[in-house]
């Protein structure tokens, strides 16, 4: 048989497991844990990138809940706006980030004042250099035809013989031959004129 005392003890030990059951839903839920991020930890994200970031929580989230973005160099970029009925904090970025390593650091307190925190980490890409069409060597119509364009010698001009020379000879002869003529005809007439004007020598 059960005594009245084994009895109560068996009572009370199904009370506060079935009370311990009860409370589990309870205690899961005291603590704001982090369900949801975006950007997700650990990943890439395209450049530019201007947020927002978002987190969302399991739980309510009370007064002193808190996030912060910091780039690798330790500089603090911007900080979180918590939204304590819905669970979620949201970084809003006034610029693109640059591109680099980036850390949220976030703390939830839930209504029972338990406190959770972590980070989540991102890399915002170094964008692919952009190529500009003008920057691309082209060839210019211009050059393509004369590259195209058949090679032709021009005639080399045959070698003139300057009319300077034979002329300034037939000159020089057409005027030196009427002097000369000219010359023998006054020496004739000289001579002639001497014998007439002499007289003839009388013999002794």
């Amino acid at each position: 048989m059960i005594s009245p005392n084994q009895g109560a003890s068996r009572f009370i030990a199904l009370a506060i497991a079935v009370l311990l059951v009860l409370m589990l839903p309870a205690i899961a839920a005291a603590h704001a844990e982090l369900e949801s991020s975006a950007p997700a930890d650990g990943t890439t994200v395209p450049s530019p990138f201007d947020g927002p970031i978002e987190m969302g929580f399991s739980a309510t989230l009370v007064e002193g809940s808190k996030a912060e973005l910091y780039s690798a160099t330790g500089t603090l970029v911007a900080t979180a706006v918590v939204d304590g009925p819905r669970a979620t904090m949201t970084i809003a970025l006034d610029a693109p980030l640059a591109p680099g390593d980036y850390v949220v650091r976030w703390v939830s307190i839930a209504e029972d004042t338990d406190l959770d925190r972590g980070t989540i980490s991102f890399t915002v890409e170094t964008p692919a250099p952009t190529v500009n069409p003008t920057d691309e060597p082209s060839t210019s119509p211009t050059t393509v035809a004369a590259a195209s364009a058949p090679t032709t010698l021009a005639p080399s001009a045959a070698p003139s013989v300057s009319p300077a020379d034979g002329s300034a000879t037939s000159t020089t002869g057409d005027v030196i031959l009427p002097i000369v003529v000219l010359l023998i005809v006054v020496g004739v007439g000289a001579v002639y004129l001497v014998r007439r004007r002499t007289p003839p020598t009388m013999p002794r």
